[in-house]
């Protein structure tokens, strides 16, 4: 599933953020399974992917994925170039794998904004136009 977030120029209440990545988000590569150790317990074991991309004329910066109370989900992600204006397509991938081996299922958490973050500090949240389920 990829998610188009909002546009470049992203304008808060303090103004203009200007060089702050703005970002396409998705959750690749989505795996459950089960195994049972020799003592008979079961384990789940989750494997996705976190994948952004940056959208024509986005800057520098980092991108804080947050669930529905503002609450970081991950650590931010480092956009360290830019996406040069006139590119015909997004910049990236920037991703980030997980595999959790657990002991009972889990919830799934939903991504549903992000705060982007520019390279001089300014900051604005941005949502999702449909959630990301994350593991």
């Amino acid at each position: 599933m990829l998610v188009l977030l909002a546009g470049c120029g992203n304008l808060s209440s303090g103004g203009v953020i200007f060089g702050g990545p703005t970002v396409l988000v998705s959750r690749e590569n989505f795996s459950l399974s089960t195994e049972t150790d020799q003592n008979g317990n079961t384990f789940y074991i989750y494997g996705y992917t976190l994948a952004l991309f940056t959208l024509p004329g986005s800057g520098v910066g980092s991108v804080v994925l947050l669930d529905a109370s503002d609450n970081p989900v991950d650590v931010p992600f480092t956009i360290p170039q830019a996406c040069p204006p006139l590119n015909p397509n997004p910049c990236g991938p920037y991703t980030r794998s997980y595999q959790k081996r657990v002991s009972a299922p889990l919830a799934p958490v939903q991504v549903v904004k992000y705060r982007t973050v520019s390279a001089n500090g300014q900051s604005k949240v941005i949502s999702l136009p449909a959630p990301i389920e994350i593991y």
